[in-house]
């Protein structure tokens, strides 16, 4: 949408918000009426980057809702302060950001990517690594079988250096997602860091089954294939990255070592 567009829609969302209903008969339907161009007024200004104006606009809504929660035409406190907590995000005041993380959990303790967006602010100062990891177990605990969780955890966990323990999470990920060639991809990533390089071929084996036309894990297979002494197999899976992805240099530096290793194994 083009400014002008945006500011004009802005300013009707802003008209719409300060509609005083002085004599409205049901006062639920003009607060939710208000709650809506709100929110929709904080998107526009989120949209154009005027943090501080989308603030304003979030907050307001804040005084319409509810304490209880009680969702106003699908908004909640939660959702609000999810959102303002984002905003805070964008301008980088990660105490303000924490606050209101942790005052939307108070609303709704059991929503599970609250606790890792939590977490993922927390983790990124180095002394609150503990709290972080805390967070992500309590959202772990409330979504187990959520695959985004997992993800979050493992590359929190990978950051930490804990290369194993990541590998598992990232693995449970991939397991919850059967169809997603991108968390086999990333178990397989996680497993070879780890050192875990048969449990890493199969992965890599089942992101290129799932995505058979993706050069990059048909690379990956083969320098992991090679990695494990597999020097045809290998072979075959760079030549297949090639022919989908030609010129690619480290695939064809990787191709012509392999070929080296074939040559010399044959001469022995």
């Amino acid at each position: 949408m083009a400014d002008g567009r945006l500011a004009e829609a802005a300013s009707a969302l802003r008209a719409g918000s300060r509609a005083e209903g002085v004599r409205v008969r049901d006062r639920r339907e003009h607060d939710a009426a208000r709650v809506s161009a709100l929110v929709q007024l904080a998107a526009l200004h989120s949209q154009r980057g005027h943090w501080h104006k989308a603030l304003s606009a979030y907050k307001e809504a804040l005084q319409i809702l509810p304490d209880t929660n009680t969702p106003i035409v699908g908004w909640t406190r939660h959702s609000v302060l999810s959102m303002v907590g984002e905003i805070y995000v964008q301008l980088q005041q990660w105490p303000l950001a924490e606050n209101s993380l942790v005052s939307a959990l108070a609303a709704a303790p059991h929503h599970a990517g609250t606790h890792v967006t939590l977490a993922q602010i927390l983790a990124r100062n180095a002394s609150r690594s503990m709290e972080a990891e805390m967070w992500f177990k309590k959202a772990l605990t409330l979504a187990p079988n959520d695959p985004s969780v997992r993800d979050q955890f493992g590359m929190f966990l990978r950051s930490q250096r804990r290369l194993r323990e990541s590998a598992e999470q990232l693995v449970a990920a991939a397991q919850l997602s059967p169809s997603d060639s991108a968390r086999a991809a990333s178990a397989a990533r996680a497993l070879r860091d780890a050192r875990r390089c048969r449990s890493a071929e199969r992965w890599y084996a089942r992101a290129v089954q799932l995505n058979p036309d993706d050069a990059e894990y048909h690379s990956n297979l083969g320098a992991i294939l090679h990695l494990n002494g597999k020097y045809a197999a290998a072979a075959t899976s760079y030549r297949r990255a090639l022919q989908l992805q030609p010129n690619d240099d480290i695939t064809i530096t990787n191709l012509k070592r392999v070929r080296a290793l074939m040559s010399k194994q044959r001469r022995k």
